[in-house]
């Protein structure tokens, strides 16, 4: 028997030899022996460990040599890739998703960082904890789902600077009004508490709660906000912030940390899931484009001839559709930065490199399908003035 079992300790692995060895029986387990003992069970990890399991159990009439061929054509790519680059291939972490409201408040605390200096974050449990990873390598603590302001009540007197506490909507209902927010009010806690409202536990599968917007049951009852919770509960200082701009969310996070108030500041960083939004509004599209109906979307691009090549926008932004490519300029060495057809028009690349005072090199269009008559007039004047002066621009 093989137990692929994630994690250590094995629970699995002995509680079943316990069982198979209480019945008397001596069928051979094999798990952590042929499976790393930590890290992620990806598939190739996974596919390793049954040819190990395989070699170790040799089945009458199995060839070793036949799971070794089929290991070898599994991992080749890898290792043709690791061969080119002359050293492993580096790993890719788990990270927020395109247009995610989440991204532009770690990216306003980057930014705060620089101006302030590091500071202790208190993060939960959610979508959020991946800001402990790269680009933003934000978080010290995470101790369980809703008790990062709980954390944060014990760790902040260690601290000359008032203490950060991210928690998703998610987590505040769960267990974050009590443990949290009623503790740090009644103790007096001078820290921060950021509450990412994007209306749904994202991080479990975008299940409802109490202060979702779009309710799928009309029975529900859709009274019950955070706002009104946290004023009941005694917070006297709260700010709510759009998290797509970037500057008002630092500017929002530079007063929190400043004000000379001595009590819980929360801000409350207000943007739909980008994921379930997408979910929500393609159909409607879709059938707004089958019924012959304007349909106006964003995008958002980088002018290759502004570009230098820096790349500070992707390393404060960490946007998957915001990658790099060839500038075709031979006198420009380093690539430039590019945005792929994976953007759903959010905007935090050009908002962070506005906030940032980056290059502007961001430029914002707008698709337009089932162009009415208008459309098509001002797209040929458009046409024909451009038209115009390029001729004039190749002249000078």
């Amino acid at each position: 028997m093989l137990v692929v079992e994630e994690g250590q300790p094995n629970y699995l692995e002995e509680a079943l030899h316990a069982a198979l060895r209480r019945a008397d029986l001596q069928t051979k387990v094999f798990g952590k022996d042929v499976l790393p003992m930590a890290g992620e069970y990806t598939g190739e990890v996974v596919v390793t460990g049954v040819a190990r399991f395989l070699e170790a159990a040799a089945p009458r009439g199995l060839d070793p040599a036949q799971v070794h061929a089929v290991i070898d054509a599994i991992t080749a790519p890898k290792k043709q890739a690791a061969a080119l680059l002359k050293e492993d291939v580096p790993i890719r972490p788990p990270g927020f998703c395109i247009g995610c409201p989440e991204r532009p408040v770690f990216s306003a605390m980057k930014l705060l960082a620089r101006e302030t200096g590091e500071y202790h974050v208190s993060a939960d449990i959610g979508c959020h904890t991946f800001a402990t990873l790269p680009p933003f390598n934000l978080g010290n603590t995470v101790l369980g789902y809703g008790l990062g302001l709980a954390s944060s009540s014990a760790v902040g007197p260690m601290f000359d600077k008032r203490v950060v506490t991210v928690m998703g909507d998610g987590g505040f209902w769960h267990n974050g009004v009590s443990s949290g927010v009623a503790n740090a009010v009644f103790n007096n806690d001078d820290g921060v508490l950021i509450i990412m409202k994007n209306g749904y536990t994202s991080a479990t599968g975008t299940q409802e709660i109490p202060s979702s917007l779009h309710q799928s049951q009309p029975n529900r009852s859709n009274a019950m906000t955070i706002e009104k919770t946290l004023t009941g509960l005694g917070v006297k200082w709260m700010k709510p912030v759009y998290n797509y701009n970037v500057a008002n969310v630092l500017k929002t996070l530079r007063a929190a940390m400043s004000t000379p108030y001595n009590g819980l500041k929360v801000i409350i960083a207000d943007a739909e899931c980008m994921l379930e939004r997408q979910r929500r509004v393609r159909p409607q599209l879709a059938a707004q484009l089958q019924r012959g109906e304007r349909v106006v979307r964003t995008r958002f691009g980088v002018d290759a001839d502004t570009c230098t090549g820096d790349h500070s926008c992707i390393r404060l932004s960490g946007c998957p559709s915001l990658t790099i490519k060839d500038s075709g300029d031979p006198l420009k060495v380093d690539p430039v930065a590019h945005v792929n057809n994976g953007c759903v028009g959010c905007g935090l690349c050009g908002e962070v490199a506005h906030a940032a005072v980056l290059c502007p090199s961001f430029f914002r269009a707008e698709i337009v399908q089932n162009p009415s008559g208008w459309d098509r007039f001002i797209a040929r004047v458009r046409t024909t003035v451009i038209g115009w002066m390029q001729p004039r621009e190749r002249a000078a």
